[in-house]
């Protein structure tokens, strides 16, 4: 039996948006929001609970490639968008040049997680293993495998390629029969379905799939992520492990906005921010920043 930490939210109560005088618009009109679709799933499901709690706020969410979302904000197509990762610094310049005002908001952690079909004979990579893998220098899970690895990676403009080639390739390119995916969802149930493939997607979206996927734990001989943890460690993409640093390829989720009066736009980011948004980041699979977090020690096979 193994011990694992799983990660709870501390809520001593709950909190939307507020209620005082002149913030009607917080709660009513109309809302579009680009959300990088790595982690998709979550932020559906809050704009869900926002529109339940107050019918008068129409939001719509739609899920795409980061890229797609930071050029749509640029071009002011967008007011509010959800990423898997900051803007980089090319990014930033051209916001600066064009002298575009934002907030940044840090609403949560992601991480990008390797997953396997359940017939794949691996359950842990080293790093520089996944390295050589998805750069295509090794192509067996053995020496004497008869069968190739057959690599799923997510589409060109995603953040979880981006994390993963900074991460885990050192900026290298993924192997030319690595195939691109159109979506997440696409993609882990390839993964579900093909044997001997292997892929990678955001944390999110691995809940549903506990017991169609392996969870692929990462780490190496060498490997420690601080100095109060022995070298040789493996870790899952668990909340707990996320939360902590210990799980390698850790993504930060940031809500951008340019709307700058208080309208729903900023009702939306309140609602994310307070202690009812976070709950539910923590139920749908990520990792709550704005709100005090408890680890609790369970004893289980699985890490979920």
């Amino acid at each position: 039996m193994k011990k694992i930490l799983t990660l709870s939210l501390a809520l001593f109560f709950l909190v939307g948006c507020t209620k005082e005088p002149g913030s009607t618009k917080l709660t009513e009109g109309k809302l579009r929001i680009e959300c990088d679709e790595s982690v998709f799933p979550p932020f559906d499901k809050m704009a869900a609970e926002f529109r339940d709690q107050y019918p008068d706020a129409h939001i719509s969410l739609r899920p795409v490639e980061a890229r797609e979302a930071v050029a749509d904000f640029f071009n002011d197509s967008v007011k509010v968008i959800i990423t898997a990762r900051s803007f980089n610094k090319e990014e930033l310049d051209m916001l600066s040049a064009a002298k575009i005002k934002f907030e940044e908001f840090h609403i949560a952690l992601s991480a990008v997680a390797v997953i396997s079909h359940l017939d794949a004979p691996v359950s842990r990579l080293r790093m520089t293993e996944a390295e050589s893998i998805f750069v295509g220098e090794r192509t067996r899970w053995s020496s004497k495998g008869k069968h190739p690895i057959e690599l799923v990676v997510g589409d060109v403009n995603s953040s979880t390629n981006e994390a993963f080639r900074a991460t885990v390739m050192q900026g290298r390119k993924y192997s030319l029969t690595a195939t691109p995916m159109k979506s997440s969802d696409d993609l882990i149930r390839y993964v579900t379905q093909t044997p001997n493939t292997l892929g990678i997607v955001g944390m999110a979206w691995l809940k549903g799939f506990d017991d169609k996927v392996n969870v692929v734990e990462l780490g190496g001989p060498m490997y420690h992520p601080d100095t109060t943890r022995a070298a040789g460690q493996y870790y899952a993409p668990a909340q707990a492990y996320v939360f902590q640093g210990f799980y390698p390829i850790n993504t930060p989720v940031y809500i951008y906005s340019r709307a700058v009066e208080r309208d729903l736009g900023l009702g939306f980011i309140s609602f994310a921010t307070s202690a009812a948004g976070q709950k539910v980041i923590t139920r749908e699979g990520l990792v709550p920043v704005t709100m005090p977090v408890r680890l609790v020690q369970l004893t289980s096979d699985q890490v979920k």
